[in-house]
């Protein structure tokens, strides 16, 4: 894991936890960014505590992600099956090296049915704004479509201006959204958000729709993960 930049992510207003990122990221190619939705914790002081933690992002992911302990949430299993048909045979070290991760909504979820709220996504968006800067992505995969209900209020308080923004072709239940932001130094970030990995998501559907508009960010992802 990468702490290069912890010091920097700590002065951000928004940021409750720092963001996982894979040792080989500031040196690779392309640089991919997955981001998810909302954490969740339970009543108690012991999960209170490590909810309070920075590294709280960085411990859930390892546990879940890396080292595949889907009892918690099945988001990253059908994740994984969505972008490479398969879950087993992936080596995680090596997928997560290049990558970086965080939840778009800085503050935990008390239930599995609670939901974010409109403060809770514009909050959301201005921490992303001001990570993008030092993370530097070329693409941006959103596990999950709310968020892009907001972006176009949220950005006009930013950096950054909307270059195209389309809803595409209902999957599985959900319009996925294709949207490319600018900043000020004309860089561009292209945003894809698709239906949250979990209840209901149909990997096989969504895997062709990935792989028929996404080779190119899939085959790099794919390069060298498998066991």
């Amino acid at each position: 894991m990468d702490k290069s930049k912890d010091s920097e992510f700590t002065e951000l207003t928004e940021l409750k936890w720092l963001p996982f990122i894979g040792k080989d990221y500031f040196n690779s190619a392309q640089k991919i960014m997955v981001i998810g939705e909302s954490h969740y914790r339970d009543d108690n002081q012991e999960s209170i505590d490590w909810n309070n933690q920075l590294t709280f992002t960085r411990d859930i992911h390892s546990i879940i992600a890396i080292n595949k302990k889907y009892d918690r949430t099945k988001v990253f299993y059908y994740l994984n099956r969505a972008l490479f048909r398969n879950d087993s045979k992936i080596d995680t070290n090596v997928l997560w090296s290049k990558l970086t991760f965080y939840n778009f909504i800085q503050s935990s979820m008390h239930t599995r049915k609670s939901r974010p709220v409109e403060s809770d996504y514009l909050k959301g968006w201005s921490n992303y704004f001001e990570m993008m800067p030092i993370l530097k992505p070329n693409f941006c995969l959103f596990i999950g479509v709310q968020a892009s209900d907001y972006l176009k209020k949220a950005i006009k308080n930013s950096d950054f201006k909307i270059k195209e923004f389309k809803k595409l072709e209902k999957i599985n239940g959900t319009f996925p959204r294709e949207v490319i932001i600018e900043q000020s130094n004309g860089k561009e970030i292209k945003l894809l958000f698709i239906k949250h990995t979990s209840n209901f998501f149909s990997w096989d559907d969504w895997n062709k729709f990935l792989k028929k508009g996404y080779a190119k960010e899939l085959n790099w992802i794919k390069s060298g993960i498998w066991n």
